[in-house]
């Protein structure tokens, strides 16, 4: 028993450090873009067109995602993708010339999402196989990434080290952590799971209609997650009056409540269940945006940030958990779709948000998403009560 718990361990660890990896990675992004403006003296709209190819990237390789998942399995991926990640990244900080950038920021995006896909993946063949749920626990790693490489980028910034040198040592580390920590992933034969596929009917793919319903739920989530990362900053110095030198706390109340949520989720949804940490989740959300809308006070912004990590944490880890046991379509394929949905959520999302804000007012817009929430902890409550919740045995 102790033995399979070991090899149990080294499942978990690994495929945590995955999602680590892309954590660190994007994280490590955000604090060179300022250098980027400045070096080729770019306006905000450039700078705006530059960031895109990112998302561009990202929705080109989607498709592909899959397909390289079930061909090589997750560890090949993993390791391939994590190192033209870190590699870009580098290229990216050595400012050579903007096309080069733009072309590197599509390959660091592509990058992302096929680790994306090949840990989710990976991730719930481990929880077939150890009959628990982990899939919180697993996205837990993405949000300490962003942790790690967002402080690690502050500290050597605040060094004096000039960006590539401060890539080349977070780049290293990263590395190091893909190397061995991700040796423990999956090869492609135990990647399969024993939800059967239907064949599609004549014409084409079959979609089942249930992967669209948490496709759409999951954009819903990473647009409310977008709007925190976007706009927060925004909101509480122009609302509330807060200094742009404080702002960022704001986001980092929010970053760090979804941290320790995810990193607590799995327990969470052995004591309550799927159902009710997803509607739960989402109605938590909503509670929050409406304490920072309705209270007109700084301590009541920071706790109704907080309160959305809180309820955001575990929402996407659950539904993808959901997700793969929906008949009709191969697991990869699945993956692949809804993170189509996720990722087109956090591009479109900030867009909307900013639309909105503009015609009538930021207050409005966060408003807007606190509806939307409501809509998911309904939608999401229904459809894991017809369906029923996985019954992952305990070990």
């Amino acid at each position: 028993m102790n033995i399979l718990h070991h090899q149990h361990l080294h499942l978990l660890v690994a495929n945590r450090v995955a999602f680590l990896v892309i954590g660190v990675l994007e994280a490590a992004w955000a604090p060179i873009v300022p250098y980027v403006k400045s070096a080729f003296e770019i306006d905000e709209g450039t700078l705006g067109l530059l960031m895109l190819c990112s998302g561009f990237g990202s929705i080109c390789a989607l498709p592909l995602s899959g397909f390289l998942v079930n061909r090589f399995g997750a560890k090949r991926v993993v390791y391939v993708s994590g190192l033209m990640m870190a590699f870009a990244l580098l290229a990216i900080s050595l400012l050579i010339n903007i096309w080069l950038t733009g072309v590197m920021l599509m390959i660091f995006g592509g990058c992302t999402i096929t680790i994306d896909v090949a840990a989710n993946v990976n991730g719930i063949a481990i929880e077939h196989k150890t009959g628990r749920h982990l899939m919180s626990g697993f996205h837990g790693g993405y949000s300490l990434g962003t942790l790690i490489g967002a402080g690690t980028m502050s500290v050597l910034f605040t060094l004096g080290l000039i960006p590539e040198w401060a890539v080349v040592i977070c780049m290293v580390l990263t590395i190091i952590a893909l190397v061995l920590g991700c040796r423990d992933l999956l090869p492609k034969d135990e990647l399969k799971t024993d939800t059967p596929v239907e064949r599609p009917k004549k014409g084409g793919l079959y979609i089942p209609p249930m992967v669209v319903v948490v496709g759409l739920l999951c954009f819903i989530m990473y647009a409310s997650e977008g709007a925190v990362m976007g706009w927060s900053a925004i909101f509480v110095s122009q609302e509330r009056g807060i200094d742009m030198s404080m702002a960022g706390f704001f986001y980092t109340a929010f970053a760090i409540a979804m941290t320790i949520m995810r990193l607590c989720g799995d327990k969470i949804v052995d004591w309550l269940g799927q159902r009710i940490v997803v509607a739960g989740g989402a109605l938590l959300i909503a509670v929050g945006f409406l304490i920072v809308i309705l209270i007109d006070n700084a301590v009541a912004a920071v706790i109704g940030f907080a309160l959305v990590g809180c309820g955001a944490a575990n929402v996407v880890p659950q539904l993808v958990s959901f997700a793969a046991h929906i008949k009709g379509m191969a697991l990869h394929n699945i993956i692949s779709l809804i993170n189509a949905f996720g990722y087109s959520g956090i591009l479109i999302g900030p867009v909307i948000i900013g639309f909105v804000g503009k015609q009538y007012g930021l207050h409005m817009s966060f408003f807007g998403i606190a509806v939307f929430a409501l809509i998911v902890s309904v939608v999401s409550s229904v459809v894991l009560k017809t369906n029923g919740t996985t019954s992952l045995s305990k070990v």
